[in-house]
């Protein structure tokens, strides 16, 4: 049997992407605390995964997989799995 989607490996944390002036990407890492990473788009403009990722990047974070886009009732509009690069 083959699966069409990826599964993240047990270290991979939640990345939530949020809209508040402009887009941030959002991670509770149990070992640094909250850590909030601006991707530097917006203000009115449509969530753009590759800065988010590169937001991420930056910081020394990898996404896994893709971003998704998540029900209205979920706390963000996009999330994805992400681990620290070389983890």
């Amino acid at each position: 049997m083959t699966h069409d989607h990826l599964i993240a490996p047990a270290t991979a944390l939640t990345a939530r992407a949020e809209y508040d002036t402009d887009w941030h990407v959002y991670i509770d890492d149990p070992a640094q605390g909250p850590l909030g990473y601006c991707t530097g788009t917006g203000p009115d403009d449509p969530f753009d995964p590759d800065a988010a990722t590169r937001a991420l990047e930056q910081d020394g974070w990898r996404v896994i997989g893709s971003w998704v886009k998540t029900p209205l009732t979920h706390e963000a509009p996009f999330t994805a799995a992400v681990e620290m690069a070389g983890a």
